[in-house]
């Protein structure tokens, strides 16, 4: 779960090289993310954190997410405490890492039962739950001079339309990929060697 099975079976530059690679990936989608508001933000940071925990499982993933999104703020920084972010966002890759990585179920359907309990448990927990409460606090103390302009569920019915859609968008794109990232992570299956050197003819 924390360390996948094609992870742990890869060398270690090799390691090294794919979380690197990953890490990219997320600084550009955090880079190129547009605010709306305050408290809302078009992204594609959920689709990178579920395909980093898919392959790499949660702990590399939750690194991933955190470089991601703490690289990605000091090159496009708007001030503020956006490293928070980066934590949510760590404990949310390690969850999809988690869940995805877990060794239940058999067949092809599998991996696509795990992944609506990922983007289920991630949504309730990170982008209601997690992301909400920074989010507000970051707004009452930045926004709103230390005041509760708002209560905390007024600002999450304010919010969370917005933010599903986003996150519904990102759960499309992962799961059209899904296979993709399957077949990437699948073990190579090892052929048997065969001695294809010509029989003896039997004597009649």
């Amino acid at each position: 779960m924390l360390f996948s099975t094609y992870f742990r079976a890869l060398s270690a530059g090799k390691k090294i090289a794919l979380v690197a690679v990953f890490s990219a990936l997320s600084i550009v989608v955090n880079v190129f993310s547009i605010d709306v508001g305050a408290s809302n933000k078009i992204a594609f940071t959920y689709a990178v954190c579920f395909f980093a925990g898919c392959m790499l499982g949660g702990v590399p993933a939750l690194l991933v997410a955190f470089l991601g999104d703490t690289i990605g703020f000091f090159i496009n920084a708007q001030g503020g405490v956006f490293w928070l972010f980066g934590v949510t966002l760590g404990i949310y890759a390690l969850i999809m890492g988690a869940i995805m990585n877990v060794p239940f179920g058999k067949g092809r359907a599998a991996p696509y039962l795990k992944a609506v309990i990922a983007f289920a448990a991630g949504y309730l927990l990170i982008t209601v739950g997690l992301n909400t409460v920074v989010n507000y606090w970051y707004a009452r103390i930045f926004f709103w001079g230390g005041q509760p302009n708002k209560t905390i569920g007024v600002y999450l019915a304010g919010r969370i339309g917005f933010q599903s859609v986003v996150y519904a968008v990102n759960v499309g794109v992962s799961m059209v990929l899904l296979p993709v990232m399957l077949h990437i992570g699948r073990p190579k299956a090892k052929h048997k060697k065969y001695d294809t050197a010509p029989q003896n003819e039997e004597k009649v």
